[in-house]
């Protein structure tokens, strides 16, 4: 496969991740009710995993920087209380612009 669609890819991924704990994130910060359930962060979605995946395996998908197998995205994606319908929406709304503005901002954080 072309290194560039692979790069792509990858980067959607980590979008479409982030994009679905981002929703925990702003269900918890608007919701007075026991939030304790909320899985909103890679330690909490690594011990909530069905299988036994690592907090480092969880932060490379949402990096964007490593290949992850689909394994263990759905993994991820069920461990936040989604299923993959809710990841593909979010997936195929990444536009080129959502892509470019991921890349700047991976590059001025390395760049720090």
């Amino acid at each position: 496969m072309n290194n560039d669609v692979e790069r792509i890819i990858m980067i959607k991924v980590a979008i479409a991740l982030r994009l679905l704990l981002g929703r925990n994130k702003n269900y918890i910060a608007t919701t007075d009710n026991n939030t304790a359930d909320i899985i909103n962060s890679y330690e909490k979605i690594a011990t909530n995993s069905y299988a036994d995946i690592r907090k480092a395996t969880v932060s490379n998908a949402f990096s964007g920087k490593k290949r992850s197998t689909m394994i263990t995205i759905i993994l991820i994606v069920e461990s936040m209380g989604y299923t993959m319908i809710d990841f593909g929406k979010q997936y195929s709304k990444i536009t080129d612009n959502d892509i470019s503005e991921f890349e700047k901002n991976i590059k001025k954080k390395s760049s720090k």
